[in-house]
């Protein structure tokens, strides 16, 4: 059965974006000022500007953060975000009518091709942010694409699941190996699960989409508390046995990191996608009702901050990505559903994250969004995922939404 490339969706908010008409032109666009451009118009213009300035047109470079004052940070392909780089551009050219977008899309995703046969547990986001969505929005429907999809799916199963357990592991203290401990699985593993659950789907592999399924059941049974939080990590036992929980991300075990909230949202409403499961479906509502209810008791714009119980200081950043994921996440959930509350759930989102407090509208912002964040303890700054998904959910509502948004979104 052939499956349609993801759907996602967000959350409630009412606010009106107040544009500033002060910041000076991008570098990158040439003519008019930065403060002129609608939202369309910054983000193809900043990424322009990832491509030509910050990567140096040089698809081995690619990046995940900004520095404290918005810079992009160079880094290899080996790097969790590099998928996401070509997954930008992917999303542009199905967007826009600017043909180069499709070059520096194919550029990039051959830039991380050496990802589907180097294990890792990011390599959902590696290979299918940049090859599935080549294949499945790009037109570049190849048996070449299809076969680094193919060839990544099989690199996760066979190095990191363990039948035993149940499950896909995340980190390894020593070597890459399903059979060693710690057996590490951490909430984030289950966005890498859409590249094992399109190839169990499109190339006769039923047995990953039951590997798949097996693991966001054992996540959900360990890794999410009663009242839809999540934990961030679960070691486990051989025999599939719990042996600890911990944080890497947030602030104590015993707290909710707002972007590991997120990935559920987003990964259980996808994994509907894939299986039909009534059980996904509820998982990712009820991921999403802790979510919002976290995000409003923190702040009234929806942009939580990096962890949901620890104080509110320094060491606990806001973080657009959170918000971001989870917008994209909820317009799939309207497109299962149909309910329009998640529809303007994730209006209200995105509207909030193109208000001036984050979206970097100064030129020498090279992200899109301001005031991201890798973990709490760590200072604000630009994510490429951010920028990712924050892109995806404006395609995603391009295609589904029976309403337009405001017309300085310039998606009309």
């Amino acid at each position: 059965m052939q499956v349609s490339f993801p759907n996602k969706i967000v959350v409630a908010l009412g606010a009106c974006l107040t544009m500033s008409h002060s910041l000076p032109l991008m570098a990158a666009t040439g003519t008019e000022s930065v403060s002129q451009q609608n939202v369309m118009e910054l983000i193809q213009s900043k990424a322009h500007y990832l491509a030509i300035e910050a990567l140096d047109n040089d698809n081995e470079t690619f990046t995940a953060y900004t520095d404290v004052d918005g810079e992009w940070e160079q880094e290899p392909d080996r790097n969790w975000c590099s998928g996401f780089v070509p997954g930008i551009f992917w999303y542009l050219n199905a967007m826009t009518a600017d043909q180069s977008w499709q070059k520096k899309a194919e550029f990039w995703t051959e830039g991380v091709r050496s990802r589907a046969y180097a294990t890792d547990n990011d390599t959902g986001f590696q290979v299918f942010d940049s090859f599935g969505l080549g294949y499945t929005i790009g037109g570049v429907t190849s048996d070449d694409y299809k076969q680094v999809l193919k060839d990544g799916a099989n690199t996760l199963v066979t190095e990191r699941y363990n039948k035993d357990i149940g499950a896909f592991r995340s980190w390894n203290q020593r070597i890459d190996n399903p059979t060693t401990l710690p057996f590490e699985v951490n909430i984030d593993q289950l966005m890498n699960m859409e590249l094992v659950l399109w190839v169990g789907a499109n190339a006769d592999k039923p047995e990953y989409t039951q590997m798949a399924v097996s693991h966001a059941d054992k996540t959900w049974q360990h890794g999410v508390r009663d009242n839809g939080s999540t934990y961030h990590v679960v070691s486990y036992n051989l025999d599939g046995s719990v042996d600890s929980k911990r944080t890497h991300q947030g602030w104590q075990t015993d707290s909710t990191w707002s972007r590991g909230q997120a990935w559920s949202v987003y990964a259980y409403a996808m994994y509907y996608r894939f299986t039909g499961l009534e059980r996904m479906l509820e998982r990712s509502i009820k991921s999403y009702d802790y979510f919002l209810s976290a995000t409003q008791q923190q702040t009234n714009d929806l942009v939580p901050y990096s962890d949901f119980d620890a104080p509110i200081d320094v060491r606990n950043p806001k973080d657009t990505s959170a918000t971001a994921v989870v917008a994209s996440g909820l317009l799939e959930l309207y497109h299962i559903t149909k309910d329009e509350k998640y529809l303007n759930d994730a209006e209200a989102m995105l509207i909030s994250l193109a208000k001036p407090e984050y979206l970097a509208r100064e030129t020498e912002y090279q992200a899109i969004l301001k005031k991201g964040s890798e973990k709490w303890g760590e200072p604000e700054v630009g994510t490429i995922f951010g920028d990712y998904f924050f892109i995806e959910a404006l395609y995603r509502w391009k295609q589904w939404s029976p309403r337009e948004l405001p017309g300085y979104f310039g998606l009309n």
